[in-house]
């Protein structure tokens, strides 16, 4: 009989927090999609370049979901759209990153069934359409195109949505300046 009743007892706890974590909401409700892709100043997705043309990064959040997500701030994140060539002893050479700094916002909204898009070009240009407003380029950096060769780069960041989830994502791309 004590038996039965621990099971009983197990079995209603069990129900209990089942429908204790009902209340909460479920990260499937607010499923995400992430993109790291690489573009000409067209807008065109390539991982080859010609010598001379410049090189737009672009990390996406998509919000597939129902609700309006607040994505915390993880651009201080260091490294995002970082430029590594590997030479050809295995060495690899930091070209560093195509901005100056990022700036202290507590947090980004996205929209339901939107998109939080992040771009930065490697060589600095006038056409602000290609800086996310929260990177800061810096006039004397990155004057110069990429040389011919090898490329890649990564991104590791660290995505929260308060009380929701924290998941960190590794993209990279490799690519090749001809």
């Amino acid at each position: 009989m004590k038996k039965n009743k621990l099971v009983l007892l197990l079995f209603a706890t069990i129900v209990i927090l089942a429908s204790c974590n009902k209340d909460k909401i479920d990260e499937t409700d607010f499923p995400l999609e992430y993109r790291y892709v690489l573009m000409d100043t067209l807008g065109n997705e390539k991982i080859e370049f010609n010598q001379g043309e410049n090189i737009i990064f672009s990390f996406q959040i998509i919000n597939k979901g129902s609700e309006d997500l607040m994505v915390r701030n993880f651009l201080g994140y260091p490294g995002l759209f970082g430029v590594y060539q590997i030479n050809t002893n295995k060495d690899t050479l930091d070209y560093g990153y195509p901005y100056d700094g990022s700036c202290s916002a507590r947090g980004f909204s996205i929209p339901k069934n939107d998109k939080l898009d992040i771009t930065c070009p490697w060589v600095n240009t006038e056409n602000n359409s290609f800086y996310h407003y929260c990177l800061d380029p810096d006039p004397d950096l990155h004057q110069a195109y990429l040389p011919v060769g090898n490329f890649y780069t990564f991104i590791e960041p660290t995505i929260e949505i308060p009380d929701l989830i924290t998941e960190t994502k590794y993209f990279e791309i490799k690519f090749t300046v001809k």
